[in-house]
């Protein structure tokens, strides 16, 4: 079934001609149709970026700047007519976005904006409109928004370090620099889960041990820092999440292997070990499937006694899972919210 912001860019084809230079930023993974296929793709999700590949999109881009760029692809390049915007989940990355958006468009170009109500369309069209000489709703249906705006303020430059924060933490004495970056999860700080998980003594690492779900990098940073021996792999979906790690590991003088990877697909071999807090939001949707699916593929994926630590929500029903993989599930730790398993393969 397709989104309903992708319902909505359908009805409204005649605002978007076929000869337009275009590009698309962050569209959903089933957007086909002929306004966003014909046009540049930019993504920031890996997993999108790998349906718009396979489904024959002209020109897909997986983020900008050539960090983690996935063999010949073409970065975004030039001004574009167009700018169409779908709705990120927070204020911070629409910023960002529109940021990304002045630019690419031309001084006499169009922007839109498409997103759902849920999604907080109605203030990201504020946002839309305080950079803009005129903006104006093309439409409003299937509980969503189109917005246009012309006469947007363009820019000369970007750059996405310009939105890297610094930051430091101490966990059990040992002191981290962080990456903040808008929209990563756990940027900037230190979440409940991933502190229960790091105050537990997380034993029997070695060799290639794996962050799944990185984010900015600090349950990666922390291993590596306290078990230097490790070689340590940092995977997620999201660019921006990729970046943030790589940079916390450059501020604390780590070294580690970054990049993409929609759970195992781009994980090479077996892995003897996992330490994880793994996502079970997908933009502004809770999402579980991600992460259930890792777990049930991880027995071919791990080594012979190599062992998995996860933190999440006690309410998620992970522990059924582990133990139909693992054939055993312990409880490492427990909070008011949060529970810490252990496994081994």
């Amino acid at each position: 079934m397709q989104h309903p912001t992708v319902q909505v860019i359908g009805r409204n084809e005649e605002y978007f001609p076929e000869d337009a230079r275009r590009l698309v930023i962050e569209p959903p993974a089933c957007a086909l149709e002929p306004s966003i296929r014909q046009a540049h793709i930019l993504t920031f999700n890996y997993r999108s970026y790998s349906f718009f590949k396979d489904s024959k999109a002209e020109n897909v881009s997986f983020g900008i700047g050539g960090e983690f760029s996935q063999g010949e692809e073409v970065l975004p390049n030039g001004r574009y007519q167009q700018v169409l915007l779908f709705m990120p989940k927070s204020k911070p990355e629409l910023e960002l976005y529109l940021d990304i958006a002045a630019n690419f468009v031309e001084g006499d170009g169009r922007v839109f904006l498409v997103g759902e109500k849920k999604a907080g369309i109605a203030s990201g069209a504020k946002r839309l409109a305080q950079r803009a000489e005129k903006s104006e709703k093309l439409d409003s249906a299937k509980h969503c928004q189109l917005w246009e705006a012309t006469g947007f303020e363009a820019r000369d430059t970007f750059d996405v370090n310009s939105y890297v924060e610094e930051l430091s933490v101490d966990i059990n004495g040992t002191d981290l620099k962080l990456a903040a970056i808008p929209g990563v999860f756990a940027s900037g700080k230190l979440d409940e889960g991933t502190q229960l998980l790091l105050e537990q003594k997380v034993r029997r690492l070695k060799g290639r041990t794996l962050d799944f779900g990185c984010g900015a990098g600090v349950i990666g940073a922390y291993l590596k820092k306290v078990n230097p021996e490790i070689k340590l792999e940092c995977i997620d979906i999201n660019w921006f999440a990729l970046l943030a790690t790589k940079t916390t590991l450059k501020l604390n003088g780590l070294e580690g292997a970054v990049y993409p990877s929609d759970g195992w697909s781009e994980v090479k071999g077996r892995v003897n070990g996992v330490v994880t807090n793994p996502p079970f939001h997908q933009g502004v949707s809770t999402e579980y499937e991600t992460t259930e699916r890792f777990i049930r593929s991880a027995h071919s994926k791990m080594a012979r006694y190599a062992p998995m630590y996860i933190v999440a929500n006690n309410f998620l029903r992970y522990p059924t899972i582990i133990e139909s993989v693992f054939g055993k599930c312990t409880y490492y730790a427990k909070s008011t919210k949060f529970n810490v398993y252990y496994c081994e393969r």
